[in-house]
């Protein structure tokens, strides 16, 4: 939006939202020795971003060069590698090798997990090691992802000032175009907030957005469990300056779990195997489960890789006009149902961001009839829609590779090979979705934001979830939040260095 007229306020560096990014961009810039504002649109009473719902994980190269290679791969389909900015991946794998040492610095504490590259068929992939972020420094009576609660308490000891409730509209130009301050609105009063240096664009993603979901991403519906106030406000702001949009027809996704009714239309993560974590537990023996599709017939080796299996529900039938793998129906049997709730434990309670807590035994949710139970495979099948001879057909085929101890259709690890058996089965659909999108503006290595007219706006800056770097492909649980980090200090550091009216 053009600005002619005079400010209301200003200062050196505006940092829109408070998330992991924008809390890592607002402590650098301050550290920098600029004057920083935060703004935030949700109150601070419950303020729940994206962040504060994390697991704590966050990625760390133990090889630059070999994370550069990972990264890289991840471009490249059927052996092409599509357009990736070579410097812009440096920097990633540069800057995220330093979170540890920046986390040493500020009091951080953390453990290393055994846990490497999502995708073991890429070049690199064990060069990145998952660290887990542990409780440090957090504000008093904080709950939530402990690294946001660390970085909270960062911003709380430097008493950066952060307005909440105060939501950012548009994004103000001079002639040129470049970004020269901010309009915000509180509690329906409108401010023109002006900065001698810098905007950071931190504010997430348009995962609650159904307007951008049905426009952008290739698939419909896709359901999400982050945060509800992330409605795509700086895919709008963007826009409107000029920015070049990227990975906006992608995300990190996997099968979730989203059940209308009962007060709660929210989504989870699943737990395929019962072992409070994505893979089977290395002392059990998984119980036996399966994923059909519409027609009753497996199409993945289950559970499909983490943060990619919403790639493999794309399938169109053109003729019918249906995507027959949305939804996808997870069968299972009384082992699975009894061994422990149907969400993942470390994700702490289900749904958008806590609103739902689920039963330890997944009774009550059986009662909601959320889960589907019979006791025979055609009597499910007859509950769910689905064809019984067509179901009866695939578990029995399936329950034959499991005596055999080979998956012929999938490859599915021979440990995850248990029969489905007893009086009692059971079934839960699942759609397309995740915790966050990774679309809007596309940033360079220096997080400039790229203009569409070419080069980047002047003076604006984006870092985190909102244009995140990850297309295609995700590289392993925790990209999210090494990124916010590492791309929160490029952005805070360029932002506090630059000079509005300046070259």
């Amino acid at each position: 939006m053009h600005h002619t007229g005079p400010f209301d306020r200003t200062v050196d560096v505006v940092v829109l939202g408070l998330g992991d990014a924008g809390a890592v961009a607002a402590v650098t810039a301050h550290d920098a020795g600029a004057e920083v504002l935060v703004v935030e649109k949700q109150q601070a009473a419950g303020h729940r971003p994206n962040s504060r719902y994390a697991a704590g994980f966050f990625l760390v190269p133990e090889d630059v060069e070999g994370a550069v290679a990972y990264l890289s791969a991840m471009y490249a389909v059927n052996g092409e590698l599509s357009t990736v900015d070579p410097a812009l991946i440096r920097a990633w794998a540069e800057e995220t090798a330093a979170n540890p040492a920046w986390l040493d610095r500020h009091g951080g504490t953390y453990v290393q997990m055994n846990i490497h590259g999502e995708h073991p068929s890429l070049p690199g992939h064990e060069s990145i090691r998952v660290y887990k972020a542990q409780p440090s420094g957090a504000p008093e009576g904080y709950t939530g992802c402990p690294m946001h609660g660390f970085l909270r308490g960062l911003i709380a000891e430097r008493a950066i000032e952060v307005r909440y409730g105060t939501a950012a509209k548009w994004l103000l130009t001079d002639a040129a175009g470049a970004v020269v301050g901010v309009e915000t609105e509180c509690d329906g009063q409108v401010r023109r907030i002006g900065v001698r240096r810098g905007v950071v664009l931190a504010v997430g993603g348009y995962e609650s957005s159904e307007r951008l979901k049905r426009q952008y991403l290739p698939i419909s519906p896709a359901h999400f469990y982050g945060t509800e106030h992330n409605t795509g406000d700086g895919i709008t702001m963007a826009i409107e300056a000029g920015a070049e949009l990227w990975h906006m027809n992608v995300w990190p996704g996997h099968f979730v779990a989203r059940f209308p009714g009962g007060g709660y239309t929210g989504g989870t993560g699943i737990d395929l195997w019962g072992s409070g974590r994505f893979g089977p537990a290395d002392d059990v023996r998984a119980p036996g489960s399966i994923f059909v599709d519409g027609t009753a017939r497996r199409f993945i080796r289950e559970p499909g890789r983490q943060h990619a299996a919403n790639l493999e529900l794309l399938a169109m039938d053109a003729d019918s006009l249906t995507y027959p793998r949305i939804p996808t129906w997870w069968i299972f049997d009384q082992e699975r149902f009894e061994r422990a709730t149907l969400v993942p434990t470390y994700s702490g309670p289900a749904g958008p961001v806590g609103d739902y807590t689920w039963s330890e035994d997944n009774v009550a949710e059986l009662r909601e009839g959320w889960i589907q139970s019979a006791g025979s495979v055609k009597e499910l099948a007859v509950v769910c829609g689905l064809d019984p001879a067509a179901l009866e057909q695939t578990v029995a085929r399936y329950n034959e590779h499991c005596a055999n101890g080979v998956d012929a259709d999938f490859g599915r690890d021979p440990v995850t090979l248990t029969p489905l058996g007893g009086d009692r089965y059971y079934a839960v659909p699942l759609w397309p979705g995740g915790s966050h999108t990774v679309g809007g503006p596309r940033r360079d290595a220096n997080a400039r934001v790229a203009s569409i007219r070419g080069g980047s706006i002047s003076h604006l800056y984006s870092a985190g979830e909102l244009g995140s770097l990850h297309g295609l492909l995700y590289p392993t649980g925790g990209g999210s939040i090494a990124e916010c980090l590492a791309f929160g200090r490029i952005a805070g550091r360029n932002a506090a260095a630059d000079r509005v009216g300046g070259s």
